[in-house]
């Protein structure tokens, strides 16, 4: 797109993160004068990244299918797992504009938000992205590869507590149902905090990744590896679906210059908030792949039902009063 600043980016940002919002909501959050706002949206409109739609009596602005062209926005788990994270990033410049890397904690939220289109691309578990694309009608696909291994379950040295803990509707998880952990299961937000109820003690074990298994080793913790054929893979919102096979291409030559180590890992570190000297100890434990590994999930289609709906799902759903 040519014509854009600043200002304009940051409306589609904002748009993308908070949804629908009118000119007097974006002059609000952005601190900018509401009729430069709507200024602003008219001219976003005119290029075909916003549109206007009418909420009672309020016009309200959301972006459209075309505004990954301007900034397009991949979220990844704050993990070893994806150096080629930062040649996927300069290679989609061929794609659109601007290209911004937004890093989480936890699977299921980075699944959410590609659902609702907060972020165009996903780096997530296999996992979690099948149940979103089979929730969301087809607005998740599956359309590039990623990474396998570098998962594992930590165990407790002196447990007070029973149980186990990891990420909801993960690898992490489906990793707990093929190894068949004693429950109860608890469900935590990231891997620090499954790592510190493991270190803690609170629980029997936890199950985390890449760096937070070799913390767990520097801490004196006994650690097994889970030894599944795949973790994360690159998942995409529906409104990408014309360039679906291009963008797979790229994500193919991405992983390449990973796996050939033409990757600056100082600044993937900073990316995540990790010391470099982690990263580069645990990067290797990943095995990268260039096309998604579909023959393997169809060989563990049993284990991945379970993580989707595991048997606790029924009774923990139910709240019916006496």
């Amino acid at each position: 797109m040519t014509g854009l600043d600043e200002t304009d980016y940051r409306i589609l940002e904002t748009l993308d993160t908070y949804g629908p919002l009118s000119a007097s909501e974006l002059s609000r959050i952005l601190d900018i004068s509401r009729s430069w706002a709507w200024k602003r949206l008219r001219k976003l409109e005119r290029l075909g990244l916003v549109r206007t739609i009418k909420r009672g009596r309020l016009l309200v602005a959301t972006p459209t299918g075309a505004s990954y062209k301007a900034i397009l926005r991949i979220g990844i788990l704050r993990a070893s797992e994806y150096p080629y994270i930062l040649p996927l990033r300069r290679l989609l410049l061929n794609i659109s504009d601007r290209v911004d890397v937004v890093v989480y904690d936890e699977a299921y939220k980075l699944a959410l938000d590609l659902a609702a289109g907060k972020v165009h691309l996903a780096m997530a578990p296999l996992v979690t992205l099948a149940a979103l694309h089979r929730l969301t009608a087809g607005r998740v696909h599956i359309i590039g590869g990623g990474s396998g291994g570098g998962s594992g379950i930590v165990y407790a040295a002196s447990p007070t507590g029973r149980g186990h803990a990891t990420t909801m509707a993960s690898t992490m998880e489906l990793c707990a149902e093929v190894k068949r952990l004693p429950g109860p299961r608890v469900y935590m937000g990231s891997g620090d905090s499954i790592l510190e109820s493991v270190a803690q003690g609170t629980l029997e074990a936890g199950v985390v990744w890449e760096p937070y298994l070799t913390q767990a080793r520097e801490m004196g913790l006994y650690v097994e590896e889970c030894g599944l054929p795949f973790c994360c893979v690159l998942g995409a919102n529906r409104s990408l679906e014309a360039e679906y096979a291009r963008i797979g291409r790229l994500m193919s030559r991405a992983v390449s210059e990973a796996s050939l180590s033409r990757v600056d890992l100082a600044a993937y570190s900073s990316l995540l908030g990790f010391d470099r000297r982690l990263v580069e100890a645990t990067v290797g434990s990943y095995k990268f792949l260039e096309e998604p590994p579909i023959a393997e999930a169809r060989r563990l289609l049993d284990y991945i039902r379970s993580t989707i709906v595991p048997d606790r799902v029924i009774s923990d759903a139910f709240r019916v009063g006496p």
